[in-house]
């Protein structure tokens, strides 16, 4: 990753998070907004590496209402090594949905996402980077454990690529109440996912680790993984199986 590059992607996620204490003081007024900020030792989506298996930063603001109704702003640094063509840094994700009750314990949820890569100067000749996507969710806690599970859908996936579904199921179980200094107690999880492209590739993803908290100070640890051969991927080693830490801070109120 040029310096450039990760000078203009991290100046992206630092203004995000200076927004974010100034945008709190309005709580009163208008509603909750948090926050928060990531250092991850690789950005995967949907286990494809989108920072060429380099560290990212990231930060997020979030918008609750008391109806449900939210809507969110992620950012982060990337690498696709494009810098002959679209020569991106960033991307940011704009999201609006609403979450609700559909019993005692368990959630749902539906939002729209637009991914917007917005340094990249696309050629006519390559697809559009920008998309966005409908997605459903769902959870359910069984006390002991909880599994969630989501449907996405794009019209026009990354590239111009067509439609494209991604369904996904997790499940995540509190191991202990506390981990070494970590008050915050220690959980594991998993992610197993399909995603289905009208005019790509098909390919299995998974992920399974434990993340543990301290304060408002999260540390996750996981291996990421697909079923990708090294030439079904757009790099030599993006689509394959690593381990990725990641530590994230919420922001003060």
């Amino acid at each position: 990753m040029q310096v450039s590059k990760f000078k203009l992607g991290l100046l992206g996620v630092l203004a995000m998070s200076t927004i974010a204490p100034m945008a709190q003081a309005e709580e009163s007024a208008w509603g909750p907004i948090t926050g928060g900020v990531t250092l991850t030792s690789d950005y995967r989506f949907r286990g494809v590496s989108q920072s060429d298996r380099d560290a990212a930063a990231q930060g997020w603001l979030q918008y609750d209402h008391a109806s449900g109704f939210f809507a969110n702003a992620w950012a982060s640094t990337i690498d696709f090594n494009d810098e002959a063509t679209a020569d991106s840094s960033i991307e940011v994700d704009l999201t609006a949905g609403y979450n609700f009750k559909i019993g005692p314990e368990t959630d749902g949820s539906v939002k729209v996402v637009y991914y917007w890569y917005a340094d990249a100067d696309v050629p006519s000749t390559l697809g559009e980077y920008d998309y966005w996507e409908m997605i459903a969710g769902v959870g359910h806690d069984f006390g002991k454990f909880s599994v969630t599970g989501e449907l996405a859908y794009s019209p026009d996936f990354f590239g111009e690529t067509g439609d494209a579904w991604a369904l996904t199921g997790g499940a995540a179980a509190p191991v202990m109440d506390s981990f070494l200094f970590f008050t915050g107690g220690l959980e594991v999880s998993a992610h197993v996912g399909h995603q289905w492209i009208d005019e790509g590739i098909d390919y299995l993803y998974y992920d399974f680790g434990a993340s543990a908290s301290w304060e408002s100070i999260t540390v996750d640890l996981r291996w990421v993984d697909t079923d990708l051969e090294t030439g079904e991927c757009s790099g030599p080693d993006l689509c394959e199986g690593g381990v990725v830490l990641s530590v994230s801070a919420d922001l003060p109120g």
